[in-house]
């Protein structure tokens, strides 16, 4: 076994070598290769005078007998009109708040020309670069059921890194989704928000490049750094006394939330050198809520106990980062970043008790570094690595054993976190080759992930005593009916009258003959583990663009994962857009294509843990002692071993979707899209055990549990997407989502256990995240005096919540036992809003569906109100800034704005010296390069044709991070409430029939909340 595993290691490496080889060195022999043509191609990028993207430009360009070629610029700034005769052209830009540029360009005697526009800002008229600009295209990565968030609409979101994740992910929709910041992979903290330039969620959804669908992936572009030095400093502040009380609360508890956060960025050496250095602090004082019914020893009567507890949470985040322009062909990226948290008394709450606080710590280091290579006009190659250390721990303040009162109270020591310490070592490459060949974009590449764990964990080496529901019982401890007779087994009417948990745990305490605890666990043996894991993809795909109205992307994808017996994943994709009509204001989308899921280590973990030999978890049935626990377990009555194990035929989890949509362009500058989407999901993960009694019988006595992780789940789903997005003016933007879904399913993942772990028809129902209707709004309005208006709402019906029984009716140690549906009047029935089910079925009975209760909606409306006021010299008067002198240009020369005649170059003496100026070729050179890389820049890669992106997004710089106000100093008041309704969301329904929180909440979401902040930038 061993040489096999090292021979399989050896052939990974061999493999990642190879490709990464040719990965590098493959787009020079493209380069040597392209096709000779006698037409005449010009490109290049439209950017402000920081270096800013400006997107959807109207670049128009004209040749000597008056014919002109009309095209916009793409989100990274970039154009490209092809098919051109060798002659004399005259090209103009024109937009908004910018000089007209007109420029003539020589092409007689160039195949290819390159050709960047510096747009300089026209200081007499007040306006703002505008963001991007919804509009219809066949592009892959342009479809408008996308949700793209620039700076200005990131503004409605929340602030905390943490919320603004959740948020994030609750509009991408149902699952898990993957997040990427700069095309590497984040497990970790997103970045401030502040530092963000454009997040993106379900762009170019059939793409072979990623494992994910496009809706189950956040993209996230930093802001790159200027040729001029910004900073920002920003103080956020939040007080109780600004907030409401929690409503599941009696009084209101004290809270407040501090934030220290600051940003600078600039140049090291101007062009070709910059940096960017992001620092967060937060500390914030919140409190948990516990909700629950004790039992005190003083009276032993139920007793309803309600109490806040102080989580202070402290974290700080910093990151640097830097891109060098090593040559006009090669951008260097290096970054650093470092997170720390630390909780205290965290996992408490809801029915867990103040004693059962645990202290947790994160921390964080990663190092990033990136390669971009313009091999040639049509290559580009980018290479990233990243590698981390993450390490984690927690330490419980009381190591007593639990005691797990269900849906009452859970007391003693939080066995969960008893103590951990564990790191994870991780290592991540990435190469994405690019090349363009006439109406073809291909791109090739692979994304290897490997992580080494070491893991250190105590969890439940001091006990766990559960308490389910029970039934009255003699003192042999046989159940009894309501007569008070011992129940006969072959009487199909005889009907044990049941009891409560909290009622069980009364009569153990007070030793009363007949009643035991349910059930108690204990884990022995070393609590150390560690492996490692590879994951590795390798895809190709081709973006087609058959006629400017056509486009046909397609490509595949090999999914590979150690710890996985099924080594062949092989998914291909592929997406057809077209123009249906002349005006070219509507596209119409098909696509689909099949996308695996990865094997969590957390199930790796569990498996070699709990293998019997490594760890013993002990587990005995209704044990004859409680509080104290013996020392010889495994002599004790009914104590049995419980093991985890991985199915022989375990399997990757995939989709298969397929998916069509209408876009279209709309009056009031308004662009809308409906979306259909089917997606069915095969060799889902769920944990059974297959060692459970058949008729009171287990297939293998001698043992205990046998829980097996197997890939059997099925799911299917349905979703219907309307999306809505405008940039009317620079006074009101607005994008907006409406979801209505229906998903059903066998399984909510690996750690879904069955009902009856023999019978799995019974399993599929609702699925946990089938919520049927979800609305995202937000916004931006500009009001007079400058002040900005940032509203979001939130809408989602219902989410259901599974039906239990409280008691392990089929004795396989897993409590998760449904009710049947049962008549009124019917012997032991239960009657509750939900319907009428009997918690003891018998054998022929109807079992009720998974997820039978359905939750309450949540509504939850945040406004932010924000004023920036500037003061100190206008921007066109300080070096690098001025509407007379261009940092693209080495002269002074007044733009041409009244576009009557073409005028020279405004760099230069010559229009390839657009860039450097005064005839220096080689900063000529250097600032073609940077304009080339600039979007790559951006991310530490990407390129034409490729992923990478950003830049600021059409001034966003100015716009977001450093305010409205064209001053060299701005400083912004903003204050946001969330909730801002008070609307109570409910959360974490009780779904235990017998227990007397059944059917209701026991915790509910954030009240009002009121945070203010005060930003100085320049």
């Amino acid at each position: 076994m061993k040489e096999t595993y090292k021979l399989m290691k050896q052939r990974i490496a061999m493999t990642l070598s190879l490709l990464l080889l040719l990965a590098n060195f493959s787009p020079l022999a493209l380069a040597r290769n392209e096709e000779q043509s006698g037409t005449v191609e010009v490109h290049g990028i439209v950017t402000d005078e920081q270096n800013a993207f400006i997107v959807a430009a109207p670049v128009v360009l004209e040749d000597a007998q008056g014919k002109k070629f009309n095209v916009t610029t793409d989100d990274k700034g970039r154009y490209k009109i092809s098919g051109l005769k060798p002659g004399i052209y005259t090209l103009t830009v024109e937009v908004e708040g910018f000089a007209k540029f007109v420029q003539p360009l020589d092409l007689s005697n160039k195949r290819s020309f390159d050709f960047n526009v510096p747009l300089k800002v026209f200081i007499s008229e007040n306006v703002e670069v505008k963001n991007d600009t919804a509009g219809i295209s066949t592009e892959p990565d342009k479809n408008l059921s996308a949700t793209v968030l620039t700076p200005k609409e990131l503004e409605a979101l929340p602030d905390d890194p943490d919320d603004l994740l959740d948020t994030l992910k609750q509009m991408a929709g149902p699952g898990e989704a993957s997040v990427y910041v700069n095309g590497f992979g984040e497990r970790g903290r997103i970045p401030a928000k502040e530092s963000i330039q454009q997040i993106k969620i379900n762009s170019n959804p059939f793409s072979a490049e990623f494992s994910e669908q496009g809706s189950m992936r956040i993209e996230i572009i930093t802001k790159p750094g200027s040729d001029t030095y910004h900073g920002s400093m920003r103080f956020n502040f939040n007080d109780d006394i600004l907030n409401a009380r929690q409503a599941t609360a009696t009084t209101k508890a004290p809270f407040q939330a501090r934030n220290y956060s600051g940003s600078f960025t600039g140049p090291i050496i101007r062009n070709r050198w910059g940096f960017s250095l992001d620092m967060d602090r937060r500390e914030v004082d919140d409190n948990a809520y516990v909700n629950a019914i004790t039992l005190p020893l003083s009276s032993l009567i139920a007793t309803p106990f309600s109490t806040t507890v102080l989580q202070p949470t402290r974290s700080t985040n910093f990151s640097i980062r830097s891109e060098y322009l090593l040559s006009k062909k090669h951008t260097i990226g290096v970054q650093y970043r470092y997170n720390e948290r630390r909780q205290q008394n965290q996992e408490v709450g809801n029915f867990d008790l103040p004693e059962r606080a645990a202290t947790t710590f994160a921390k964080d280091n990663t190092v990033r570094f990136s390669l971009t290579t313009i091999a040639s006009e049509h290559a580009v190659n980018e290479f990233r690595l990243q590698i981390n250390r993450r390490s984690s721990g927690s330490s419980a303040l009381n190591r007593a054993p639990a005691i797990i009162v269900s849906e009452a109270f859970n007391a003693g020591g939080n066995q969960g976190s008893l103590f951990a310490d564990n790191s994870t070592d991780g290592l991540e490459a990435t190469n994405d080759v690019t090349y363009t060949w006439g109406k073809h974009t291909v791109k090739t590449g692979f994304r290897a992930e490997a992580a080494k764990l070491n893991n250190l964990n105590q969890a439940n080496f001091g006990g766990t005593f559960t308490f389910g529901s029970d039934f009255e019982r003699d003192a042999s401890g046989r159940p009894l009916d309501a007569n008070g007779q011992v129940i006969d087994p072959t009487n199909p009417n005889a009907v044990p009258v049941p009891i409560s948990s909290l009622e069980l745990y009364r009569r153990v305490v007070t030793n009363t003959p007949g009643y035991r605890a349910s059930q108690f666990s204990i884990n022995r043996g070393d609590p150390f583990i560690g492996f490692t894991q590879w994951e590795m993809g390798i895809y190709a795909q081709d973006d087609w663009r058959i006629s400017p109205g056509l486009s046909l992307s397609y490509g595949i994808r090999q999914e590979f994962q150690t710890h996985l017996q099924d080594k062949w994943n092989i998914a291909p994709r592929f997406a057809l857009a077209w123009v249906p009509d002349k005006a070219k204001k509507s596209t119409l989308r098909v696509g689909g294509g099949i996308f695996y899921s990865r094997l969590d280590s957390g199930i790796t973990s569990s498996t070699i843990r709990s293998d019997g030999i490594h760890q013993q978890n002990v587990v005995i049935t209704r044990p004859d002692f409680f509080p104290t626990i013996p020392s010889a377990l495994n002599s004790a009555t009914n104590g049995r071993i419980t093991t985890r194990i991985k199915d022989a035929n375990l399997k990757a989890p995939y989709q298969s979707l397929a998916q069509v949509s209408y876009e279209r362009q709309l009056p009031l500058k308004l662009a809308g899209s409906i979306t259909y989407t089917y997606s069915h999901g095969a060799d889902l993960f769920r944990s059974r055990n297959i060692n459970a009694p058949v008729n009171g019988v287990k297939p293998q006595p001698e043992q205990g549990a046998i829980l097996v992780y197997e890939s059997t789940g099925k799911s299917n789903r349905n979703e219907l997407r309307f999306s809505l997005r405008t940039n009317f003016s620079r006074k009101f933007t607005l994008f907006g989502t409406y979801v209505f879904a229906h998903t059903k399913s066998d399984t909510d993942g690996a750690g879904t256990s069955p009902a009856n772990p023999y019978d799995l028809s019974i399993e599929y129902g609702r699925s946990s995240f089938d919520i049927r209707h979800t609305v995202f709004v937000g916004g931006s309005v500009l009001l007079p005096w400058n002040v900005r208006l940032n509203p979001f709402v939130h809408i989602l019906s219902g989410r259901p919540f599974n039906i239990t029984t409280g008691r392990d009716n089929n004795l396989d140690t897993i409590f998760t036992d449904r009710p049947a549906f049962a008549n009124v009047g019917a012997p032991g029935a239960i009657v509750t809003p939900y319907g009428v089910f009997n918690p003891n079925p018998r054998a022929g009975e109807q079992i009720i569906p998974r997820n039978f209760g359905d939750g309450p909606g949540q509504v939850s409306v945040s406004l932010g109100i924000s004023k920036t006021f500037g003061f100190g010299p206008p921007i066109g008067s300080f070096p690098g800034m001025s509407a007379n002198s261009s940092n693209n240009g080495g002269n002074t020369q007044q733009p041409n704005q009244s576009g009557n005649t073409p005028q020279p170059n405004q760099s230069g003496n010559t229009p390839r010296n657009n860039q450097g100026g005064n005839n220096n070729q080689s900063n000529s050179a250097m600032g073609q390069a940077m304009n080339q890389v600039g979007s790559m820049m951006a991310r530490g890669g990407g390129g034409p044709g490729g992923h990478g992106g950003g830049g600021f997004s059409g001034g966003g710089m100015r716009g977001g991070m450093f305010g409205d106000s064209r001053t060299k100093y701005n400083l912004t008041l903003d204050v946001r409430a969330n909730n801002l309704l008070n609307h109570t969301n409910f959360n974490f329904f009780n779904g235990v029939l017998t227990s007397p929180f059944f059917g209701r909440a026991n915790l509910s979401g954030q009240p009002r909340r009121i945070e203010a902040s005060i930003r100085f930038s320049f």
